[in-house]
């Protein structure tokens, strides 16, 4: 497992998680988001990603990458749904390359943006996410 999967800021717990396979492109959207002033922590792994969101009820928004090749993020989305119990607020987000991707009709709600992303547009996601998520 790849140091990149544990690491969460030690001082603030994070809200946010981000998701994706490319492990190259985390640390920079990670950076962009604390800088923000969104505190995030990234995984590479959908699988890890999914203990990690399930064992820190802080975590109140997934960033997720659509196609990865372990666990894809409509899946890891309908994982999470169906695992957490209600009252447990989650809210996701969509970051990904794949501008032909249709989204099924359960997952129809969750906002999707393409990389790279407005970054305006983006962070106003972020926001009323995090508002909904409280």
């Amino acid at each position: 497992m790849s140091r990149l999967n544990q690491r969460m800021p030690q001082s603030i717990a994070p809200q946010i998680l981000l998701v994706d396979d490319e492990e190259d492109i985390l640390p920079e959207y990670q950076e962009f988001l604390d800088l923000q002033g969104f505190p995030a922590g990234i995984c590479s792994d959908p699988e890890l990603a999914f203990t990690m969101v399930v064992n820190q009820p802080e975590i109140a928004l997934v960033i997720t990458d659509l196609r990865m090749a372990v666990l894809d993020g409509a899946s890891l989305i309908r994982r999470l749904s169906a695992s957490l119990p209600p009252e447990r607020r989650l809210e996701f987000i969509i970051l990904t390359g794949d501008a032909t991707s249709q989204l099924a009709q359960d997952i129809a709600h969750v906002p999707v943006f393409i990389k790279p992303a407005d970054t305006d547009a983006l962070l106003a996601a972020i926001g009323s996410a995090l508002d909904r998520a409280r």
